[in-house]
């Protein structure tokens, strides 16, 4: 599976059906990145948090 649908698909499943409360997007991205994880063992989608976590920074 692509990285880019992959971490899509993961936020997507952790705002519909979250199992943790998330205080902000920032815990929110990390266990996205977790789930990402878990299910490849490697890092190609780290690029798409790291973007996803400059936009947070920005806005």
């Amino acid at each position: 599976m692509n990285s880019l649908v992959l971490v899509g698909y993961y936020m997507v499943k952790e705002a519909v059906k979250p199992r943790l409360h998330h205080s902000d997007f920032e815990e929110y991205l990390e266990d996205v990145d977790l789930d990402c994880f878990r299910h490849t063992h490697n890092f190609k989608h780290m690029k798409y948090i790291k973007f996803l976590n400059t936009l947070n920074e920005q806005y």
